[in-house]
């Protein structure tokens, strides 16, 4: 019998582990092992990674290296990998507590039930590798990768290719890990305190009473009766709250204004002061009516239920902008009289039967129409304040 061939992946392990320290893309990390796992002499075709994730909006990540056209990602919302998984080998493989599957698929109906596998062997593939790695920690979401190489070659993997596939597989893993770990960390930050708030926070902003002040736009956001709503009509209210508040948040982020915080039935946002103060109210005010129209349309989606209508104070002032809050429990938001002002001017829409109110200094620099209704005592603010309701545009529904 003759020596397996020696195929040299130390290069390959050292460069992995060398990248997991300092890169921040798992697509890159396997478009470089690929292609120098290919360039020792394995007849790699296909090789794939994939991840779960702490997001809201998606449940995992699967990359793709081809060998003629390079890496792809595909992210899978939760019902998405749902399915997939079901229709996968993992359910059997975690089942049975198996880490390594192999699959020949010259061998017809070897892979039968598994949809991706099957197209995998239709365009030409005719031997893969699976291999399952698990995370230690205390990230319970983050539970392992998964890690696949396949081959068009024909009789498929040799031994000697088996096993320097299996050698390399941990160095990929464990930097995999690093650079997933820190992607949990920024998207749960932005999910539970915001973009920029997390961004601070990860920047090493983490001191009680650390931050700076700011001047900006501030949003505060209010479903009108909502409690009432909950004590006559209960769970089914209460169940579409996240429809209410997806109507204030999105249009939020999308003038580019911050979520500070969500208040029960509403929201605190700020719409930073950048190019000019003026800037910053028109963002406010335009995400301020893209809310209004969002809002009607999830009471329409409800009929025969309390519609929940919102009411919006826009203001504009300085914040002092970081960390509040006791050594054990920080929270990273905005506080001082200016948002006070905005929570008590909301209060008076529904005195004035008013979707949306504005300060006097908001009115100053927002260059959209505005009316003004007069001056007003707000309650905890010294001195009456002049107060200002938007011109609605032609057609538009509020209500």
């Amino acid at each position: 019998m003759g020596e397996r061939p020696i195929i040299d992946i130390r290069p390959t392990q050292d460069w992995a582990v060398e990248y997991g320290l300092e890169g921040d893309d798992v697509a890159t990390l396997l478009t470089g092992v690929s292609e120098r796992l290919a360039a020792a002499g394995l007849p790699l075709w296909r090789t794939h990674l994939s991840f779960p994730t702490l997001d809201p909006a998606k449940r995992s990540e699967n990359i793709v290296w081809l060998r003629d056209t390079g890496a792809t990602r595909e992210v899978l919302g939760h019902e998405e990998f749902d399915a997939a998984y079901e229709h996968s080998p993992f359910p059997e493989m975690l089942k049975t507590n198996r880490l390594l599957g192999r699959w020949r698929l010259e061998q017809p109906g070897s892979v039968a039930g598994y949809p991706v596998m099957e197209a995998m062997q239709r365009n030409g593939g005719t031997d893969l590798l699976l291999r399952l790695l698990a995370f230690g920690g205390h990230v319970g979401a983050l539970l392992g990768t998964a890690i696949s190489a396949a081959t068009d070659k024909p009789g498929g993997f040799s031994p000697a290719e088996i096993e320097a596939l299996t050698a390399v597989t941990p160095a990929v893993g464990l930097a995999a890990y690093r650079i997933l770990l820190a992607d949990v960390m920024g998207s749960v930050l932005r999910a539970y305190i915001g973009h920029d708030a997390g961004g601070h926070v990860l920047g090493g902003q983490i001191r009680p009473g650390e931050g700076h002040r700011v001047t900006g736009a501030l949003m505060f956001a209010d479903l009108r009766g909502f409690t009432s709503a909950t004590e006559r009509e209960g769970a089914g209210v209460i169940g579409r709250l996240g429809e209410h508040l997806a109507a204030m948040a999105e249009p939020v982020e999308a003038a580019g204004g911050e979520v500070l915080k969500f208040l029960g039935d509403g929201l605190l946002a700020a719409f930073p002061v950048m190019s000019s103060e003026g800037a910053a109210c028109d963002s406010a005010l335009d995400a301020a009516l893209d809310a209004l129209a969002r809002n009607a349309a999830v009471n329409d989606r409800h009929p025969g239920t309390p519609r929940l209508d919102l009411d919006i104070a826009l203001h504009l002032g300085e914040v002092f902008y970081g960390n509040i809050g006791a050594a054990s429990r920080l929270e990273f938001t905005v506080i001082g009289p200016a948002v006070n002002e905005a929570s008590r001017l909301e209060a008076l829409c529904g005195t004035l039967d008013q979707a949306i109110l504005t300060s006097e200094p908001f009115a100053r620099h927002c260059s959209r129409p505005l009316t003004p209704l007069g001056q007003f005592d707000l309650r905890g603010v010294s001195g009456k304040r002049a107060v200002f309701a938007p011109v609605r545009p032609e057609g538009f529904r509020e209500r």
